[in-house]
C-alpha cells in the first residue's frame, strides 16, 4: 500500500501530466501518435497468431488505433482490455469488423461473447514514464493487477508503453507493487530500461 506522501505525489503528478496532455492540440496529438506508432511498428517483431493486447484512446491519450491494421496484416491477433469491477480486467479478442460496446471507464471493447485471450504482448497507455521503465497510469491498478496475475501464472507478457515524449519524467513516483515496462515508445524514439 502506498504511503500518504506517495499517494499525494502520484495524484499531483497525474493532474499535471493530464493537464499537459490535454493541452496538446488535436492535430499535433495525431501527428505525434502516427510517428510513435511507426516507431513501434519498426521495432516490434510479430509472430503469426501472436496475441497483442492493445488499447483504443480515451480522453487525450496517444492514438494507438493506427497500429490495428498493420498488426493484423503481420498476423497478430488483437485483444482489447475490458474492465471487470472497479479494479479487475480481462482481454477479449477483437476480430476485424466486430462491433465494440461500452466497456466502462470511458472505454469500448468487444462484446461479452468475444473470446477471452491472454496477450503475449501488452501495449499500454500511460500518463508518465521514466528511463527505468516505470509507468504512472490513472491509479485504479487495472494493468498492474492483470500483469501480476499473469506473472503468478508464469505467463508474463512483453510490456510496452506508448506515449508522447513530453510524458517522460526524471523519476515517476512508484510503489513497491508498480511494475516496470520492458519498452516505452514515443514519437521521438524508444526507451529500453
Amino acid at each position: 500500500m502506498d504511503s500518504t506522501a506517495l499517494k499525494e505525489h502520484k495524484a499531483t503528478t497525474r493532474r499535471e501530466m493530464t493537464r499537459l496532455r490535454d493541452e496538446l492540440p488535436i492535430g499535433e496529438r495525431e501527428r505525434q501518435s502516427t510517428q510513435a506508432c511507426q516507431q513501434l511498428l519498426d521495432r516490434l517483431a510479430v509472430a503469426q497468431g501472436q496475441v497483442i493486447g492493445l488499447f483504443l484512446p480515451i480522453k487525450s491519450e496517444i492514438n494507438a488505433s493506427m497500429l490495428v491494421e498493420p498488426l493484423r496484416e503481420q498476423g497478430a491477433r488483437l485483444a482489447l482490455p475490458v474492465p471487470i469491477g472497479r479494479t479487475g480486467m480481462i482481454f477479449r479478442a477483437w476480430e476485424r469488423d466486430a462491433p465494440l460496446v461500452d466497456a466502462g471507464f470511458g472505454t469500448v471493447g468487444p462484446e461479452k461473447t468475444a473470446e477471452e485471450l491472454i496477450p503475449d504482448c501488452l501495449i499500454m497507455p500511460l500518463l508518465a514514464f521514466d528511463a527505468r521503465g516505470d509507468r504512472l497510469g490513472y491509479g485504479a491498478g487495472h494493468y498492474d493487477r492483470y500483469i501480476s496475475e499473469r506473472i503468478i501464472e508464469g505467463r508474463k507478457p512483453q510490456l510496452i508503453g506508448l506515449a508522447f515524449s513530453f510524458q517522460k519524467l526524471d523519476k515517476v513516483p512508484v510503489g513497491s507493487y508498480d511494475l516496470p515496462l520492458d519498452m516505452i515508445v514515443t514519437e521521438r524514439g524508444v526507451y529500453t530500461p
